[in-house]
C-alpha cells in the first residue's frame, strides 16, 4: 500500500501542529512494509526538509523577492497534480482543505483530516476568520467527497456532525501526539525570573489580550513575567495594548522556537496558559504535560478532553473564573506539585506511534 501526501500544509507553514502532525506520520513509514511519497519538490518546512526528507530542497530560505510565494505554491502544487496523474498510489491524504485535487484524482480514495470548526463557528465574531471563508466551501466539499474523514477529537467529530451534518460513521477520531522532551534538570533557564507562559499565534480567539488583561495586576503584585513564545512579532495594536497596560517591562517575547527551546521554556516556567476560546485539539497541552509543566487551560473547545483531570480549568468568558484560576497557581505550590504528576500521568495515553497506528487502519479500510 503507498500513501500519497500533497503540500499544502508544508508550503503554508514554517513551524505548526498541522505540518507537525503530517510529517510524524510520513516518518513512521520506515517501521511498516506500506510507504509514502509527499507531492512536493521545495520545503522550507522545520519538520519536512531536505534533512529528513530526501524528495524536498529549501526554497530561498533566506531571501524574499517579489512573486516568491507564488513561485514556491505553483512549484509544489505542480508536483502534486503530476504525482496524482500518475495514480500510482493506493490512498490520497491532502494536508490541508484546498479542492485542487478532486479533478485530477479519479477513482482513488482520499481521507482528509478536520482539526477544527473554528471557520465555521467563529467567521462571524472575527474579521480574520470571516475572510478566509473559502476555507469553509473547501472543507464541506472534501467532507462531502472524502471515503473517511479524521477529526483529531470528539469536539470536533461533534462540530462536523453539527455544522455539515455528516454521517458520524463516517468520522473516525484519531489523537495527536506529543514530539518534546524535557529540559535536562540542571539546564540554563532562558528565562531567569519566575514566568507564566504563552505558546504560539495571538489570533483574536485565542484570547490572549482578554487573558493578558485579567492576569496583569497579578503579575505585577508577583513580579511575574508573562513570556510569549513564537506567534510572530507582536503587532502595532499588539504593542499599542501593551503598552496601555502598563506591561511593557513584564513581557518577554520569545520569537524564534524550536523544541529545544520550547522544552526549556515550558520546563521552568510556573505555568503553562492555554486561554483559547476554541481549540480542536491543543498539542501544547501534551507539550506542557510532558514537560512537566503545570497547565492551565479553558473550557473552549477540545481542551478538557485533552487535559482530563491535568489541568486547572476557567471559563474564558467569565473574567472572575480566570482570576481565581490564577491566583490558585500562584499561590498554591501543592496544587502546581499535584498537576505536575497528573499531567505525567495523562501524557501516556497520547503518542504518534499510536496516532500512526490508528491512521494506517483507516488507509487499510479504505483499500
Amino acid at each position: 500500500m503507498k500513501i500519497l501526501y500533497d503540500h499544502q500544509t508544508f508550503t503554508i507553514q514554517q513551524f505548526g501542529g498541522i505540518s507537525r502532525y503530517f510529517f510524524e506520520l510520513i516518518k513512521r513509514f520506515n517501521t511498516v512494509k506500506s510507504s509514502c511519497s509527499v507531492g512536493a519538490v521545495f520545503s522550507n518546512n522545520a519538520y519536512l526538509n531536505k534533512n529528513t526528507y530526501l524528495g524536498v530542497q529549501p526554497f530561498f530560505p533566506n531571501s524574499n523577492f517579489k512573486g516568491k510565494d507564488f513561485l514556491y505554491t505553483r512549484s509544489n502544487q505542480y508536483k502534486s497534480l503530476k504525482d496524482l496523474k500518475a495514480q500510482k498510489f493506493d490512498v490520497f491524504h491532502p494536508t490541508y482543505y484546498n479542492d485542487y485535487f478532486l479533478d485530477h484524482i479519479g477513482k482513488k480514495p482520499f481521507v482528509v483530516t478536520f482539526y477544527d470548526m473554528i471557520h465555521e463557528k467563529f467567521h462571524s465574531q472575527y474579521s480574520e476568520l470571516s475572510n478566509d471563508m473559502p476555507v469553509y466551501d473547501f472543507k464541506r466539499k472534501l467532507a462531502e467527497k472524502a471515503e473517511r474523514i479524521i477529526a483529531i477529537s470528539e469536539t470536533t467529530k461533534n462540530d462536523i456532525i453539527d455544522i455539515y451534518g455528516t454521517d458520524e460513521n463516517k468520522i473516525d477520531v484519531v489523537y495527536l501526539g506529543n514530539s518534546l522532551e524535557r529540559t535536562i534538570v540542571g539546564e540554563q533557564r532562558i528565562v531567569g525570573q519566575e514566568y507564566v507562559l504563552f505558546v504560539g499565534n495571538r489570533s483574536l480567539y485565542k484570547n490572549f489580550e482578554g487573558f493578558t488583561t485579567v492576569i496583569a495586576d497579578q503579575l505585577k503584585a508577583n513580579s511575574l513575567f508573562l513570556v510569549c513564545a513564537g506567534g510572530g512579532a507582536f503587532s502595532e495594536q499588539e504593542m499599542n495594548f501593551i503598552k496601555k497596560m502598563k506591561l511593557e517591562k513584564s513581557i518577554v517575547h520569545i520569537k524564534k522556537i524550536d523544541d529545544s527551546i520550547l522544552s526549556n521554556l515550558y520546563s521552568n516556567a510556573l505555568f503553562f496558559a492555554f486561554p483559547s476560546l476554541y481549540e480542536g485539539f491543543g498539542i501544547p497541552v501534551l507539550e506542557s504535560f510532558a514537560s512537566n509543566c503545570p497547565t492551565l487551560l479553558s473550557t473552549g473547545g477540545s481542551l478538557p478532553e485533552i487535559g482530563g483531570e491535568a489541568a486547572v480549568y476557567f471559563d474564558p468568558y467569565d473574567q472572575n473564573s480566570l482570576f481565581s484560576a490564577v491566583e490558585n497557581l500562584i499561590s498554591n505550590t501543592d496544587l502546581r506539585t499535584e498537576l505536575v504528576q497528573k499531567g505525567e500521568a495523562r501524557i501516556k495515553e497520547f503518542s504518534w506511534d499510536k496516532t500512526f497506528q490508528e491512521t494506517m487502519k483507516i488507509y487499510k479500510q479504505i483499500t
